[in-house]
């Protein structure tokens, strides 16, 4: 992956936890951090300054492409059931950036995850929680 300091991370869902992720990424590597946010106008102002930019749904899309690294710290919601997935997610990262998800195994379309990363669409991923647990 190269020097860690110019590469950026992408927190979706920063709330508390992506906050305190960020400022991990920040002060263990110097990775520039995207927050991705619903209500980017909520979150506090303590938690704001772990991230160098900190944006809403709209900027969505540009947030992914800029990610070489994307973090997923969605709660479990009914809207957020398989949010992470190939046409959301995976195919509007680069071919070189890692997925990892902390928050929800609900968040995360397995199914697409393992197309995408079987097909080279994304070069690898990370995954705390699962649908499904424990494993099998």
């Amino acid at each position: 992956m190269g020097n860690m300091a110019t590469k950026t991370l992408v927190v979706v869902g920063y709330g508390n936890i992506g906050a305190t992720c960020s400022k991990a990424a920040k002060a263990a590597f110097g990775m520039r951090v995207i927050g991705v946010n619903k209500f980017p106008e909520t979150v506090p102002a303590e938690d704001r300054k772990h991230c160098d930019e900190l944006v809403g749904l709209d900027q969505y899309d540009r947030a992914m492409a800029q990610a070489d690294f994307v973090l997923g710290a969605l709660p479990k919601m009914v809207s957020t059931d398989n949010f992470f997935n190939y046409d959301n997610c995976f195919k509007k990262m680069k071919k070189e950036a890692v997925f990892m998800n902390i928050g929800r195994g609900t968040t995360v379309d397995e199914d697409d995850l393992a197309h995408a990363l079987s097909q080279g669409t994304i070069a690898g991923a990370v995954l705390d929680v699962f649908k499904v647990e424990p494993l099998a």
